[in-house]
């Protein structure tokens, strides 16, 4: 590491000491935990266990970030300027592990590119087979057979069998649900996050976190639905187009991901959903007639829920300010807003005020140029009679 361990005075008297810092995700909600710095790796280390076994407890989700920072930086920030060195993962027994670093802090540094296609967490393989061992073994301590449990869980025998099998990804929903049954305490519930961790690089559960706690959300979009409002299937379309080498298991496993995203939709203080749409959003036939039929008929049913406003900009739009790029802007009821835009190979999350302002403004103008909400959905259901009635 280049630095000298147990010796803290002449640590700190050196240009770098150990800042450390703790996240926890509870009821998909982010929060920041204690944070520090100190003047030795170890010590660092074992503040971050310390903290990490204080939150082991049924459906929270934690993990310690560890980094060398500048000496001047000594006092307890989330975004130091450091390099990180390693991420600690709080397991479902209550043990820390220590992984090689997967980013730090919930968001880049202002103006800063998001990152690397580099993902969080532990190998898709590995969770499963620690969700599957759990399972089966709460199973057998509760004398079920596979068929009994398909019978409560209202699936068939084969899904039951390629759940222990590590062959299939449970949904949140049916996680939460075996547990019940199988009188777990918890156990599978706590392991279910590790599932999806790496379903996304490193940058986007940032912005996945942000939207998490957001109370508003404004989402310009040319090129496909936004993941909030896609059904399963044209959320696996899309996939399936983006990674066309990805194994069917983790295809399975970035659509459970993106599904679990919506739930922010049913909260009992859901944010406020503002999506502008390209009208060639809905032309393009993703997954075939069918699957955006039926996605179209999702659209019109989700844009009837009260906090939700969907706008379509039409072809006769033929200028707006929007141009090509898609971009989100996310606000809090504290704190800064955050906005949100990607490329082909990345994002970018900034609170620079000036960029803000410019995508605020042209927001505004993008939804003064779009149909009303009403005449939206009026668009969408021509489009979607346009589909049913014609070839695929």
């Amino acid at each position: 590491m280049g630095e000298r361990r147990g010796h803290g005075a002449s640590a700190l008297e050196h240009s770098h000491v150990y800042g450390w810092e703790v996240h926890r995700v509870r009821d998909s909600r982010h929060q920041q935990g204690p944070c520090g710095t100190c003047a030795t790796e170890q010590s660092a280390r074992a503040c971050i266990e310390a903290a990490l076994s204080a939150e082991a407890r049924p459906g929270v989700h934690a993990w310690g970030l560890l980094s060398r920072v500048p000496a001047a930086s000594r006092q307890p920030t989330s975004s130091w300027p450091g390099t990180p060195i390693a991420r600690a993962v709080l397991g479902p027994d209550g043990t820390v592990a220590w992984q090689p670093p997967g980013g730090r802090g919930l968001v880049p540094a202002e103006g800063q590119d998001a990152g690397p296609t580099q993902s969080r967490g532990e190998p898709l393989s590995s969770a499963l087979s620690r969700f599957a061992d759990a399972a089966r073994r709460h199973r057998t301590a509760a004398a079920l057979s596979r068929r009994e449990m398909a019978e409560r869980l209202g699936c068939s025998e084969a899904d039951v069998e390629r759940l222990e099998g590590a062959a299939q990804v449970p949904s949140r929903g049916f996680a939460v649900e075996a547990d019940r049954i199988l009188g777990a305490d918890g156990a599978l519930a706590a392991l279910w996050p590790s599932l999806v961790e790496s379903a996304y690089p490193e940058w986007f559960w940032q912005v996945i976190e942000l939207e998490q706690q957001a109370s508003f959300v404004q989402e310009f979009e040319t090129v496909a639905i936004p993941g909030l409002l896609q059904t399963e299937a044209y959320a696996r379309a899309v996939f399936c187009t983006a990674h066309p080498m990805a194994p069917p298991l983790q295809i399975e496993q970035f659509v459970i991901a993106r599904l679990d995203r919506q739930r922010i939709l049913a909260r009992d203080d859901p944010p406020q959903i503002m999506i502008a749409l390209d009208e060639a959003v809905l032309r393009r036939r993703v997954g075939g007639s069918r699957t955006m039929s039926e996605q179209l008929g999702h659209l019109l049913g989700v844009a009837e829920l009260p906090r939700v406003h969907l706008q379509v900009i039409p072809f006769s739009v033929r200028q707006h300010p929007g141009g090509m790029t898609p971009f989100r802007i996310m606000g809090f009821r504290e704190g800064p807003e955050f906005l949100y835009g990607e490329s082909f190979i990345g994002g970018q999350v900034t609170n620079d005020a000036q960029q803000l302002r410019q995508h605020h403004l042209a927001f505004n103008l993008i939804q003064a140029h779009a149909l009303s909400p009403p005449d939206s959905r009026v668009l969408i259901r021509r489009l979607r009679r346009e589909i049913e009635g014609g070839p695929d």
